[in-house]
């Protein structure tokens, strides 16, 4: 009995302890929780500047902050955190602000910058493709012999980009083909015009980029085959053309030339354009352009960024001030003749230059960031490939080439499989065949896969880094406190909401007795005039006696709540804040 009481007395005072040592460094108690003089702090310099802060500031923080804690908590103990609507709603928050912490953020910054710079201009190229979606050695070196062997021409000059495009090239727009009802589609002959950041896939617009205007590239690499890109012209970027046009149309302009009837009537308008005749009416009176040749419009077009138009068209705007008109240019489908009437450049500003980070993000250049941050963590977590070949071997030899179209076959339960070595390991973690089975499953259904063995080899590196990125996404909070952080404010924020509604917004809209019972003890506030102590109707001052209704349940609500939870301040941290 004896040593029980020695053994209680040991625990109270190690309690007791361990309250005095706390009695320093708590500034608030909120029921069973305790709040530093730091977390009160981190919050309070979100919202404003403790520099400027007085006393009278902090303490009114204070009281907003302490009624933030007790709402929390209630809705807590109504357990409103565990709704399924609720946990998916704070899981999708939570998987989208951990994008930021699963890529690499130097190589982010680079390519931020690297965007940054190409949106500043927009240029002119062409390109000629010489297609290979195969990875297989032969075909690539056949692919890259190909193309070298036309840059080759191409530099000794033995024929145009452009010739050598329709010749070669098997992008199908460089050359004239069959359309819809039997209509020609004209060829741009490698022509793609204007174009700016994000407008091209990352591999070709890095290499458009890097070449001067002028030159020709070596061959670039991209999902569709090798390219030769020829880089004609480099603008500060424009955000917007606006023009108004005399279109003549003549299916001789495709080849630069016109008919004898166009001649006429070009002639015609230029004649008259320097007898200082209004451009409008002559819009109305040569325009073969019904959209845009009407009293309203008076050849005006919508305004259109410079990608959306062929290349010599755009190129004659930009030559053009505003208020000049054009020399006859051609088209596919005709002539025009343009006056400019405005064009709209590009701003970059940090706006700007945040949304190319959002758009970076979407971009399939953002997997260079992921995978640089992958290769880092394989280093941290000790990864290692040791299983792999015998594991990749095996699905070689035992998948059916039929499994990805229709075959039931359940890849987990093939025979020997268990058998294996894990294929990889990193820090905590074996992965097996067993699991790599299970991705490779997901592709179950997807056609044209016409080498099974080829398949799993070439999605091995994909379930590599994709394991890797989830084992580091389920561990943010453990590895970066802001992050924990961010992710219990949004939580606390949401179940301020949500208990907050249930309380006071939804109950003073539908507590009808209760709102009508208090609209009698305040009616008197609410005066049909000064001179009239008549109040006024129920039905006429509603809204206004809803919102003073809200603030009286919150205020019961806060008071019950402070008898609910104790409250204490420890005053004397409270008043170091702003001690210096």
């Amino acid at each position: 009995m004896k040593k029980l009481e020695t053994l209680l007395l040991i625990t109270l005072l190690a309690t007791m302890n361990f309250v005095y040592s706390q009695s320093d460094d708590y500034l608030l108690i909120v029921g069973k929780d305790t709040v530093t003089k730091e977390e009160f702090l981190r919050t309070y310099q979100k919202n404003s500047s403790l520099e400027k802060a007085t006393q009278k500031d902090l303490r009114e923080y204070l009281d907003l902050y302490t009624n933030f804690k007790l709402k929390v908590m209630d809705g807590k103990a109504h357990q409103v955190d565990t709704s399924a609507n609720f946990k998916r709603e704070l899981n999708s928050y939570r998987n989208q602000s951990a994008q930021q912490y699963l890529v690499d953020k130097e190589v982010t910054e680079e390519l931020i910058e690297e965007a940054y710079d190409h949106a500043k201009y927009d240029v002119r190229a062409s390109h000629i493709l010489i297609s290979c979606k195969s990875t297989e050695p032969s075909d690539t070196l056949a692919a890259y012999k190909k193309i070298m062997d036309i840059r080759k021409k191409l530099i000794n000059k033995e024929m145009s980009f452009a010739d050598a495009a329709v010749k070669y090239s098997d992008d199908p727009s460089a050359k004239e083909r069959e359309g819809r009802v039997g209509k020609k589609l004209p060829g741009n002959n490698g022509d793609l015009g204007y174009f700016t950041v994000f407008n091209m896939i990352y591999p070709f617009e890095v290499a458009v980029y890097n070449t001067p205007v002028g030159q020709i590239s070596m061959p670039v690499r991209t999902s569709f085959g090798y390219h030769l890109i020829y880089v004609s012209d480099k603008v500060p970027a424009v955000e917007s053309i606006s023009i108004s046009q005399i279109y003549i149309e003549d299916s001789l302009a495709k080849e630069g030339k016109m008919t004898a009837e166009t001649k006429k009537k070009i002639d015609e308008i230029q004649k008259k354009l320097k007898a200082k005749n209004s451009f409008e009416d002559l819009v109305m009176a040569y325009s073969d352009d019904k959209g845009t040749a009407t009293e309203a419009k008076k050849g005006e077009v919508t305004a259109f960024a410079p990608q959306r138009r062929p290349g010599d068209f755009v190129k004659a705007c930009l030559s053009l001030k505003p208020g000049e008109i054009s020399s006859p240019v051609s088209t596919h489908d005709g002539w025009f003749i343009i006056k400019l009437n405005d064009i709209k450049k590009v701003e970059i500003t940090d706006e700007y230059k945040y949304s190319l980070k959002n758009r970076i993000q979407r971009d399939n250049r953002s997997f260079k960031s992921k995978e640089s941050l992958v290769e880092k963590l394989k280093k941290e977590y000790k990864f290692k490939d040791s299983g792999s070949a015998a594991a990749l071997d095996f699905f070689g030899k035992n998948i059916p080439q039929e499994y990805m179209q229709s075959s039931k076959i359940e890849l987990e339960e093939l025979d020997g499989i268990n058998k294996l070595k894990p294929m990889f390991t990193f820090a905590d973690q074996k992965v097996t065949a067993i699991d790599y089975a299970k991705y490779i499953r997901r592709f179950q259904g997807i056609s044209n896969i016409q080498d099974i063995r080829k398949f799993v080899e070439d999605k091995y590196p994909f379930f590599v880094n994709e394991t890797i990125l989830r084992y580091e996404n389920e561990h943010l909070e453990d590895k970066y406190p802001d992050f924990k952080l961010l992710v219990e404010e949004y939580h606390d924020g949401m179940v301020l909401y949500e208990i907050t509604s249930s309380e006071v917004w939804l109950k003073a809209v539908k507590d009808t007795t209760g709102l009508e019972n208090f609209y009698e003890t305040v009616k008197h506030k609410y005066p049909v005039s000064k001179s009239d102590p008549t109040p006024k109707h129920f039905d006429e001052v509603k809204s206004a006696v809803i919102t003073e209704y809200q603030d009286y349940l919150e205020g019961k609500w806060l008071e019950a709540l402070r008898a609910k939870y104790p409250v204490k301040v420890n005053e004397k941290v409270f008043d170091s804040i702003l001690k210096k």
